[in-house]
């Protein structure tokens, strides 16, 4: 019993011996790092240590917030929700600065039973609960703030296109077709402002065979949400200040294009979008897939003239659609079709195997300036989350968003000491 007790205390003065030691670590580099030279370090720390160093002192406040103003990390994290058995969930973060991933706590569970979905918006991306009783939208791209809490749509939705443009929520297409009443159409639309949802115009009748989240690739900006056919390229946009449709248009800079995915494209005084397509290689190339990148105009959707094609680097193609070496004869076997996911912003994004999200992903920088010049300046090798390695058999949802440093001390201190 008495040795217990010895044991008990010696551990706990350890730890407290620990902190203490951690604390006088933190003040004597306080101390003796300050000015040019506590910016300059600032500049080099990655991004979850720089919201733990901008905690230390006011004077290492205003280092991380002159550091980051001097050299502004512009491009978005790639955020991983993953849903495994059991409805168990776990999320992960990619900063694109530091090349590493993030472990990330378990996001708030909803109280109703619900189907997790993303919400695509100019803004970043956010993770959403979608049940009878209401939809509840995370409150920050990682998940780890209390979610905003809003009625249902009127129309009850399975696989629904959701995405925040401005301060509105619009839900497009994916109605249940058993609940809806004589007249509805299952490519409704409607738009949550003031409180309530508002029905809107349907989906134009080329999208209408099309009109879920399954079919259709989704990018939003401050003003529209674009909709794009992932396999025929019939592409259309909704303005929901205006509750207006644009054009629609079928995308062609390529007819052997089989899977199509689209993005914001570079901010200017006109809206522009990047267009992503993939097809097949052919037979003698060394890559099983092809993926170019054009800059579309955001209000005709037609490519833009003075701007070329960009093609992502056959290096990270072969390990985006790794070739298959159990073929023996690939004359005698139809390929599988090709599929991708896209989510980015205004200064770049990330593209993905969407029916193996395990083989990682490619990171896409758009190019400042120069609109003559291909939309894409870097493209980048992103390894594969392992949260989403750790479940194979889990649904990865992947989401694209700025993150900042409050939203990353919330995470890091909702993960606890490591």
């Amino acid at each position: 019993m008495g040795v217990g007790v010895r044991s008990h205390d010696l551990s706990k003065h350890r730890r407290h011996q620990d902190a203490r030691e951690a604390a006088g670590a933190s003040q004597l580099a306080a101390a003796y790092l300050y000015g040019d030279v506590l910016e300059s370090v600032v500049e080099r720390v990655p991004a979850p240590d720089l919201a733990a160093a901008a905690r230390v002192s006011r004077e290492w406040l205003r280092a991380v917030r002159a550091a980051l103003r001097r050299r502004p990390r512009r491009l978005p994290w790639l955020v991983v929700h993953v849903q495994g058995r059991g409805g168990r969930r776990c999320a992960a973060a990619y900063d694109p600065c530091a090349g590493a991933w993030l472990a990330v706590p378990a996001p708030r569970r909803h109280a109703t039973p619900s189907h997790v979905r993303l919400v695509r918006g100019a803004r970043g991306d956010r993770v959403c609960a979608l049940s009878l009783a209401g939809l509840a939208v995370a409150g920050d791209p990682l998940g780890a703030a209390a979610c905003v809490a809003m009625g249902a749509p009127r129309v009850w939705r399975v696989d629904p296109v959701l995405a925040a443009v401005g301060d509105r929520v619009v839900a497009l297409g994916g109605a249940c077709r058993l609940a809806l009443a004589e007249g509805e159409d299952d490519a409704v639309v409607e738009v949550h402002e003031g409180g309530g949802w508002a029905p809107c115009e349907p989906m134009p009748g080329a999208l209408r065979d099309s009109a879920s989240a399954t079919w259709l690739a989704a990018a939003a900006t401050d003003q529209r949400v674009y909709l794009v056919e992932r396999a025929t390229g019939w592409a259309s946009w909704f303005d929901p200040a205006k509750r207006l449709w644009g054009p629609t248009r079928r995308l062609g800079p390529d007819p052997a294009v089989t899977a199509w995915g689209v993005a914001p494209g570079r901010a200017g005084a006109d809206e522009r979008l990047v267009l992503f397509g993939a097809k097949r290689a052919d037979k003698e190339a060394e890559c099983t897939a092809v993926i170019q990148a054009w800059e579309v105009d955001g209000d005709t959707l037609e490519p833009i003239p003075s701007a070329s094609s960009d093609a992502m680097p056959p290096e990270l193609l072969e390990r985006l659609f790794p070739r298959d070496d159990d073929e023996e004869d690939p004359d005698d076997i139809d390929p599988e079709p090709l599929s991708i996911g896209v989510c980015g912003n205004a200064t770049g994004g990330y593209v993905y195997n969407a029916a193996e999200p395990s083989h990682g992903a490619v990171l896409y920088e758009l190019r400042e300036g120069g609109k003559a010049a291909p939309a894409v300046g870097r493209w980048e090798w992103v390894p594969c989350a392992p949260a989403v390695q750790a479940e194979p058999l889990g649904r990865a949802i992947l989401a694209c968003s700025p993150v900042g440093l409050d939203e990353l001390a919330l995470a890091v201190g909702a993960r606890g000491p490591q």
